[in-house]
């Protein structure tokens, strides 16, 4: 078995009710695997040696009521392997919680509290996760997308994971919409978080025209190509 190294953020936006996660690992496409979100519902992260069917326990026990430690729970007992797994949840309330097996790789960390819940595995530092949670609650004048980037950011600063990062995502969901507000991915790289900083920098200031394009194309600017003057 190969051995990656994976760490992350979920969050919530108290203000806006947007609901997001980052996520980056040494393995390559994580935004394949590990973060999921949906709308006035919840975040979901699966990590470690992960099991993406997880998450979508974890998501149908949100949407039937309950909260993320009962997510948490739920997805744990469903898992035939629980002690490989590493999971993290953040409801639509802003509840949180976070689970490590016992199996989990190398030097690992959690962190979570109202808002944010943050993982990871096989890292430098076993304290990246709670500072990186921590950072995420002292940022809220910053966008959502924003806020995660800059908690990431301070984990790669921190030391990262032990192997080199090679991919990193990017999701994140508005409550009036059921679709991706940012689903941005770098499925490898030998600098992914400066190459998604350059995505979010691109993509930052069109975000919200896709986004009225589906809702409101007749009122939603052009693309601003040849053919669409």
């Amino acid at each position: 078995m190969n051995i990656t190294s994976t760490f992350s953020v979920a969050g919530r936006c108290s203000s806006t009710g947007a609901l997001g996660a980052i996520v980056t690992s040494s393995s390559p496409a994580v935004g394949a695997r590990c973060p999921w979100v949906k709308s006035n519902i919840g975040v979901i992260l699966t990590q470690n040696v992960t099991d993406p069917r997880l998450a979508d326990i974890g998501l149908s026990a949100l949407e039937t009521g309950y909260g993320a430690e009962a997510s948490i729970r739920t997805m744990v007992a469903a898992s035939d392997f629980p002690d490989f797994r590493q999971l993290a949840v953040v409801d639509a309330n802003g509840g949180s919680g976070v689970f490590t097996g016992e199996k989990a790789l190398g030097v690992y960390g959690e962190y979570y509290a109202t808002d944010v819940a943050s993982i990871g595995n096989l890292l430098s530092n076993p304290e990246i996760p709670k500072a990186m949670g921590q950072h995420f609650l002292e940022q809220k004048e910053l966008s959502l997308p924003e806020r995660l980037i800059s908690a990431l950011e301070l984990g790669f600063n921190m030391g990262g994971e032990l192997d080199q990062e090679h991919s990193i995502a990017l999701l994140v969901y508005h409550p009036d919409t059921p679709f991706a507000y940012v689903d941005l991915r770098v499925d490898y790289s030998n600098d992914p978080l400066n190459d998604l900083k350059k995505l979010w920098e691109i993509y930052s200031s069109q975000a919200e025209n896709y986004k009225s394009r589906a809702i409101e194309p007749e009122l939603a600017p052009s693309y601003g190509v040849k053919g669409d003057e």
